[in-house]
C-alpha cells in the first residue's frame, strides 16, 4: 500500500434456583432470618425485606441471580471446588461429575464489596448471557463507574491445555492431570487439564468495573481471568472498564473472543501467554485519556503477548483481526520501575502472532517486536538462550496501520508484512479513528488465517481497519446500547461522525 499521510489521518481505526426467592434441594441450607420465609443455600445471606442478598463462600449447587434482587458479593466466591490438586484421572471426572452452574440473568448488576472477587472453577459453570438491551455488570458498591482496583475481578478456569514455561510441554504430559497454579492469589488454586474444547459457560453482554487487585509481585487479578478455559465457552460482547491491572488475561487455553471493549484500563488490555491459542475479532480498545500516569509499575499497552525470559513458551499462539488501540498520556508516563514510553502492541519472545485489519495510535510506538530473552537483561534480546532453542518471534502484520510519536516500529519489523503504514507524530481522535470507503478501495487482499485450535473458528470477511465498519450509525453500531454510559463517547463521536441514525 503506499504510503499516504492524508489517507492514514482519515482512515487508522475504524433446574435453576431462583435467587432468595427459591428453593433449595441442597442439605446445606440456612433459615434466614428474613420476612420471606425461604430457606437459603449456605452461601445466600439476605436482607429482612429479601430484596438485598449477599454471596460468599462456596457455591457448591446449581443457582440463578436473578434480575429482581440487588446482589452483593463479599469475599472471594467460589463456583464448584475444581481448583484443587487432582491426582488421577479419576479425580479429574469426579470433578466433571460434581460441577455447579451459577446463572445469572439479563440485566443483573453485581456489587462487589471491597474483599469480593468470584472464581468459577473448572468442571463449573458461568451462564451469563445478557442482552445488548439489559446487559449484565460486576462492578464495585458506589453508583458510578470511575473508581479502579475497588474490588477482585471474574476469573474463570477450565480443563484446557496450559504450557510450562520453558518449553516443558502441556502440563498434562502424557497423562490428562494438569494442576497449574494460577494467578491471583491463593485462593485461585489450580486450573488446567487436556480438553481443547472445554466448555466454562457463556458470557455474552457483560461488563465488569472497577475491579483489579495486586496480591503480589506480577500477581494480580485482571478484569477478566481466562486460565485454561476451553473453546466450547463463548466470550462475547464483554466490556472490561477501569481495571487496575489487565483488562482480558489468557493463560493458557483455547477460548476464541470476539466483541470486546477494554476501557480505561492501568495495565495491558489484551494480553496472552502460557500456550493460549485463540482467536480474537473486534475489540475497542481505549486508555484513560484523563490518566497523565499508570498506577504502580503497571505499563499499558494495548495488547501484550509474551514468550520470554521465565515464561518462554513457543506453543504460544494468537489470531486477531479488527482491533482499534487508542493511546493516551497513560501509556507515555514513567512507572513506579522507570519505564515509559509504551508501544501500543509488545509481541516478545518465541511466539506465533498473526494481526490482521488493525489500527494504533497515540503511543511512543506502534508496534514493539522482540525476540525471546532468557538471561534476563532486557536490553540484549535474543541473548541468553539455551541451545537448540529457537529464539524468534514470528510475526505477520497485514493491514495493520498506525500513527505514534515516534515511530511504526520499536526494536524490529515484523517477520512478514502486508499493507503497513505509518507516520510519526500524534493525530487528532476524531482523525485516527475516521474510517472511510476510500481506504477500503485500497486494502490488501486479506486471507485471514485463524489458529487451528479445534474449534473450527473463522474470522468475518471484512475489508475495512479498525473495529467499526465504514458508514455505520451509532444506532447500529455493535457496542451501542450495552456498554457503560460515557464510557465511549469521545471514540463514538469519532467513529459514526455525522451518520445518519
Amino acid at each position: 500500500m503506499e504510503f499516504n499521510k492524508n489517507l492514514i489521518a482519515v482512515a487508522i481505526a475504524s433446574a435453576t434456583l431462583v435467587g432468595c426467592g427459591g428453593s433449595s434441594s441442597s442439605s446445606s441450607s440456612n433459615d434466614d432470618d428474613n420476612d420471606t420465609g425461604v430457606t437459603l443455600p449456605d452461601f445466600v445471606t439476605c436482607n429482612d425485606a429479601g430484596d438485598t442478598c449477599t454471596i460468599n463462600g462456596t457455591i457448591d449447587q446449581d443457582y440463578t441471580l436473578t434480575d429482581d434482587i440487588d446482589w452483593v458479593l463479599s469475599g472471594f466466591v467460589t463456583v464448584g471446588a475444581g481448583n484443587v490438586e487432582l491426582a488421577d484421572a479419576a479425580a479429574v471426572q469426579a470433578v466433571k461429575d460434581a460441577g455447579v452452574t451459577l446463572t445469572v440473568e439479563p440485566g443483573v448488576h453485581v456489587k462487589a464489596l471491597n474483599t469480593g472477587a468470584l472464581l468459577i472453577t473448572r468442571g463449573s459453570k458461568l451462564m451469563a448471557e445478557g442482552t445488548a438491551a439489559a446487559p449484565i455488570t460486576f462492578s464495585s458498591q458506589d453508583d458510578n463507574y470511575d473508581g479502579l482496583g475497588e474490588w477482585g475481578g471474574v476469573i474463570v478456569q477450565g480443563f484446557a491445555p496450559q504450557y510450562g514455561p520453558g518449553n516443558t510441554g502441556a502440563c498434562f504430559g502424557e497423562g490428562t492431570v494438569c494442576n497449574v497454579d494460577g494467578e491471583g492469589g491463593n485462593d485461585v488454586a489450580k486450573f488446567g487439564g487436556n480438553v481443547e474444547d472445554d466448555n466454562s459457560g457463556i458470557i455474552k453482554y457483560v461488563r465488569i468495573a472497577e475491579a483489579g487487585k495486586s496480591v503480589g509481585v506480577d500477581n494480580e487479578i485482571n478484569g477478566l481471568t481466562l486460565q485454561g478455559v476451553g473453546h466450547a465457552t463463548t466470550v462475547e460482547y464483554v466490556q472490561v472498564h477501569n481495571n487496575l491491572d489487565d483488562g482480558v488475561e489468557w493463560f493458557g487455553g483455547t477460548v476464541n473472543a470476539k466483541y470486546l471493549v477494554l476501557t480505561g484500563n492501568d495495565d495491558d488490555d489484551i494480553d496472552f501467554d502460557e500456550g493460549y491459542m485463540g482467536n480474537i475479532q473486534f475489540a475497542i480498545i481505549r486508555k484513560d485519556p484523563d490518566a497523565t500516569a499508570p498506577q504502580g509499575s503497571n505499563d499499558p499497552r494495548g495488547i501484550e503477548a509474551n514468550s520470554s525470559d521465565e515464561d518462554y513458551v513457543p506453543q504460544t499462539a494468537g489470531a486477531l483481526a479488527n482491533i482499534t488501540i487508542i493511546g493516551s498520556e497513560v501509556n507515555k508516563a514513567v512507572n513506579s520501575k522507570g519505564d515509559g514510553l509504551q508501544p501500543g502492541m509488545r509481541l516478545r519472545g518465541s511466539l506465533t502472532t498473526r494481526i490482521y485489519n488493525t489500527a494504533v495510535v497515540n503511543f511512543d510506538d506502534c508496534v514493539r517486536v522482540d525476540d525471546s530473552n532468557t538471561d534476563g537483561d532486557d536490553a540484549t534480546t535474543g541473548a541468553g538462550m539455551p541451545s537448540g532453542i529457537d529464539s524468534v518471534s514470528d510475526v505477520t502484520l497485514v493491514n495493520v496501520i498506525g500513527a505514534c510519536d515516534d515511530k511504526f516500529y520499536a526494536k524490529r519489523d515484523a517477520d512478514t508484512e502486508t499493507g503497513e503504514i505509518g507516520m510519526e507524530g500524534t493525530i487528532t481522535l476524531d482523525a485516527a479513528v475516521a474510517i472511510t470507503e476510500a481506504l477500503a478501495a485500497d486494502l490488501a487482499a486479506v486471507t485471514f488465517s485463524p489458529v487451528d485450535n479445534g474449534s473450527g473458528f473463522a474470522f468475518e470477511a471484512t475489508d475495512y481497519i479498525g473495529a467499526v465498519e465504514p458508514g455505520t450509525s451509532a444506532a447500529n453500531a455493535w457496542w451501542a446500547s450495552w456498554t457503560i454510559p460515557g464510557s465511549l463517547d469521545d471514540v463514538a463521536e469519532a467513529f459514526t461522525g455525522n451518520v445518519p441514525e
